[in-house]
């Protein structure tokens, strides 16, 4: 027998869906205050939706982006997550919405690079807040989120690598000009994105090679409170065994970690590295949910 995925509503879920609200109200004040006036173009769903408008003026922004997300909808209804899929029905109606509410929102800004550069920043907090609350807006974020959990990749670089071809029909339909502009947008929007769902705290994986390997595997795990691997290793010039300290740490604690290194052995050799997700105790705990149509899916029979 499958599992069946349900979504219990309590005092958390009503603020995911009140912080994935106020994602989609910061992009739908964007769209209307810097995107549509300056004929910027968006990502996804909401590029076509403004291109259909540019070109004919109609639809309305925001009835075209539910119209097209319909489609999306059904293919995610049978691929994603229940949970998922309703917190997206949540953040595609809330943009369509506040599209509405918006209308006609202005910023004071008159040059088009800020308003660009702003437009990015915008949408990418919007965007950001969304896929915090575990949600989407529907269109090429729920693309970005089965890719993100099956390939672990990163949610804006797929989403700017999608949006390309909203580029190139830009620069065919508007004009050059506009393209570039909307690249740079798009751009600032990924970065601000995948800064938003790190969370500011991006996780540092740290190998440390050292002859105290055991005193400082004992540092970390009483002093910063961290795990602790060690991976068994040989010198490749002396051939002789050496053990490798391997542990995950945050930004913050990083300056921490590597002063108690040096003070156990000043000659330590530190290898750091960015990680792209962390999951897993006294980091991120994915829970079941998330993927229960993939467990109901590959369940057997009875």
């Amino acid at each position: 027998m499958g599992v069946k995925s349900k979504i219990s509503w309590n005092i958390t879920t009503f603020q995911k869906v009140l912080i994935l609200l106020l994602g989609t109200a910061v992009c739908g004040w964007t769209i209307n205050a810097l995107i549509i006036p300056y004929h910027f173009m968006s990502g996804g769903v909401s590029g076509v939706s403004l291109l259909v408008y540019y070109l004919v003026g109609f639809p309305p922004v925001g009835l075209s982006i539910f119209l097209l997300n319909i489609p999306i909808f059904v293919l995610a209804w049978r691929e994603i997550s229940f949970r998922f899929v309703i917190f997206s029905l949540f953040g595609m109606a809330g943009l369509s919405g506040f599209v509405f509410l918006f209308t006609g929102a202005s910023f004071p800004i008159h040059d088009e690079m800020l308003a660009a550069i702003m437009a990015g920043v915008f949408m990418g907090v919007g965007s950001g807040l969304t896929f915090r609350a575990g949600g989407s807006q529907g269109g090429v974020d729920i693309v970005s989120i089965f890719l993100n959990r099956r390939y672990s990749i990163r949610y804006g670089h797929t989403i700017f690598s999608i949006n390309i071809l909203i580029l190139v029909a830009t620069g065919v339909v508007v004009s050059v000009d506009k393209a570039l502009y909307t690249m740079i947008m798009m751009f600032v929007s990924s970065q601000v994105l995948d800064r938003i769902q790190a969370g500011f705290n991006q996780r540092k994986s740290v190998m440390i090679i050292s002859s105290a390997s055991r005193t400082i595997s004992q540092g970390i795990l009483h002093d910063l409170h961290r795990g602790v691997t060690i991976l068994k290793g040989e010198g490749g010039y002396t051939g002789q065994p050496q053990e490798v300290v391997y542990t995950v740490t945050t930004m913050l604690e990083l300056g921490r970690l590597k002063e108690l290194v040096w003070t156990i052995d000043p000659n330590a050799f530190i290898i750091v590295n960015d990680t792209v997700e962390v999951i897993g105790k006294g980091f991120k705990l994915q829970k079941s949910e998330d993927f229960s149509r993939k467990v109901r899916k590959y369940s057997p029979r009875e």
